[in-house]
């Protein structure tokens, strides 16, 4: 049964859109708009290839705060959940966990742990001699 004072996990979305349409920059809030459609279809089928195309104007205003709120946004649609921390990673990666793993040391070592091993895969990648 729906309690109809709940909102909605697209409610919710909508909510914290608004309130970020309101706080951002139009520019910014125009690029985390092409950033959301690709983000949110590669949720619903990760296996397909989702490109995203930032036209050059547009790579200016690609912030740290825009690829933030893009996190925030897809974290809403993920898990319904408004109940979220940003979490450094190191080396300039963020996350986005619910505030249970956030406040949990271990929880956020292991994911600090997993991004430094998929940084060192890129740069093993990377430094590779190509054929």
């Amino acid at each position: 049964m729906h309690d109809d004072t709940t909102p909605t996990r697209a409610e919710r979305v909508r909510l914290y859109l608004d309130t970020l349409r309101a706080r951002m920059s139009p520019d910014e809030f125009r690029v985390l708009g092409r950033l959301l459609a690709p983000a949110v279809a590669s949720l619903a089928a990760p296996a397909e290839d989702h490109v995203l195309d930032l036209a050059p104007e547009d790579r200016a205003h690609l912030t740290r705060e825009v690829e933030e709120e893009l996190l925030a946004v897809l974290s809403i649609v993920a898990t319904g959940t408004m109940e979220h921390r940003f979490v450094d990673l190191g080396d300039g990666a963020t996350t986005v966990l619910d505030t249970g793993a956030a406040d949990d040391p271990e929880a956020v070592e292991r994911m600090r742990a997993w991004a430094a091993r998929q940084r060192e895969v890129r740069v093993g990648a990377e430094q590779a001699p190509h054929a």
